[in-house]
């Protein structure tokens, strides 16, 4: 993909419309002395400059959103490799968490009207104490919020993450960042201050909606999903989601009776599809994420060829936690396997007497063994059960989809939301423009010169900003 020949177009793209502007401006500066053009003006700059900066330093943004409790936290941190965004029972998302990579180990709490919690910058933290201070500030949030109205907090981590550095897995080309942001859980309609700040990013982001297997309250899905629709219809999407990709969480859950995964996924596809108003069905992506972030956590942020990072101590921790809380999945999984080698290296009789669903079980419990005992899971052993743990989670089925659609859709995925607020304030300037120009004339003013030559070149100037509508084309 030759990202740099699309971003320099791009680039260009900018320029003419930056140019568009200042022309209009110089026609007649006069007008622009109206207080509103003049704050128009000022937040089409503001936007414009943003973007040259944004293009500069081109990033994937990826933007976790879904129903309360539908496990997007967990699903952040297995996709990043790291515990960082906290888990737990219950609604622990508020205000917005921005994960950025980057070298060190950075973490900023932004400074907010009347905020009830710690604000500041700290460096060189570990994941746990930056995971503790989030923990901190999201639950002094939802505590104090229930007695007063705050504005939600804006965290922003900056550390190196999985898709960054494992840029095979992930599809991400050099030269192109990433950050993934955890947004509010959508309690309900009625919860305007976290509905604000969803509607707000999710069409500047490549958008991961997730849904609880579990859930049965249609009627709160139902709310979720006509957000995205109002999301994908503002920006003439009718019929389209490049930038959306469906993970159906905690299929794990799933009961003996229930109707097979294949029918419950179907029938939401339907549902997603009848409710955006799709010309084809969605992609919904079955998946485990409590397995994935464990195993991930535990090996860490470098490409599994490599060595890996994570401490013996820290890896135990999460393997731990893996075979106590996934252990369920690991069995089903296990019966269902297909394998005929044993990933353990037995020998002689004792492998002959090994069925080759006995083989990968008994490697599973010589691991969980090791963990129990206290004792060392080398790396060798760690890349093993990463990768059937990706086979198993749904997590080499979500890398495969992110890849295609970063690679099919760079321009939805990465442009368009850098000339979102460019657009629309550029948009903003030009309606003023012309509402003061009907204004005069109804009032039977005398138009005066410079009027009316914007007047000559608005048709002009409306035409090459419509041409950089480029959103969903």
């Amino acid at each position: 993909m030759d990202i740099e020949a699309k971003l320099n177009q791009a680039r260009s793209w900018l320029d003419e419309l930056g140019n568009a502007i200042s022309d209009l401006v110089g026609v007649a500066p006069e007008v622009f002395e109206d207080e509103k053009l003049k704050q128009d003006l000022a937040d089409f700059r503001r936007a414009y400059d943003q973007a040259v900066l944004d293009l500069a330093n081109p990033s994937l943004r990826i933007a976790m959103i879904g129903t309360t409790s539908s496990g997007k936290s967990t699903i952040v941190n297995a996709l990043i490799g790291r515990r960082i965004a906290p888990i737990e029972a219950g609604e622990m998302s508020g205000g917005v968490l921005r994960i950025k990579h980057g070298e060190g180990s950075n973490l900023r709490i932004e400074e907010t009207e009347g905020a009830a919690w710690e604000t500041g910058e700290w460096s060189n933290l570990s994941d746990e104490e930056i995971y503790n201070r989030i923990q901190h500030t999201m639950h002094t949030y939802h505590e104090v919020r229930r007695k007063a109205e705050y504005i939600a907090p804006q965290i922003e981590v900056r550390l190196p993450i999985l898709p960054a550095c494992d840029r095979e897995l992930s599809g991400l080309p050099e030269g192109l960042a990433i950050e993934f942001v955890d947004l509010p859980g959508l309690k309900s309609v009625q919860d305007r201050d976290n509905l604000k700040i969803i509607q707000s990013l999710m069409g500047k982001a490549f958008c991961l909606v997730a849904l609880d297997y579990g859930q049965v309250d249609e009627e709160h899905r139902q709310k979720l999903l006509n957000e995205l629709k109002d999301v994908v219809d503002r920006f003439g999407g009718k019929g389209k989601t490049d930038s959306m990709l469906f993970i159906l969480n905690r299929v794990d859950n799933r009961k003996c009776d229930d109707i097979p995964l294949e029918n419950r996924i179907a029938k939401l596809s339907n549902e997603i599809e009848e409710v955006l108003s799709l010309s084809q069905s969605p992609d919904i992506i079955p998946f485990s994420a409590s397995i994935l972030y464990q195993a991930q956590c535990a090996w860490g942020i470098n490409n599994l060829s490599q060595l890996s990072l994570v401490s013996q101590s820290e890896r135990l921790e999460r393997l731990q936690a893996m075979f106590a809380d996934c252990s369920s999945l690991i069995t089903n999984k296990i019966k269902a396997s297909k394998e005929t080698l044993t990933p353990l290296p037995v020998k002689g009789i004792f492998k002959k007497l090994l069925s080759q669903n006995q083989d990968l079980k008994s490697w599973f419990r010589y691991i969980e063994d090791l963990v129990e005992q206290d004792k060392e899971v080398n790396d060798e052993m760690m890349r093993t059960l990463v990768k059937y743990v990706l086979l198993w989670s749904g997590g080499n089925i979500l890398w495969s989809c992110i890849r295609s659609r970063l690679n099919d859709s760079f321009q939805e995925l990465v442009i368009n939301p850098i000339f979102m607020d460019v657009y629309t304030s550029g948009d903003a300037l030009i309606e003023k423009v012309n509402l003061k120009i009907e204004i005069t004339e109804k009032s039977n003013e005398e138009i005066e010169l410079n009027i009316k030559k914007i007047k000559e070149i608005r048709p002009i100037l409306e035409a090459k900003l419509q041409e950089k509508k480029i959103f969903y084309k």
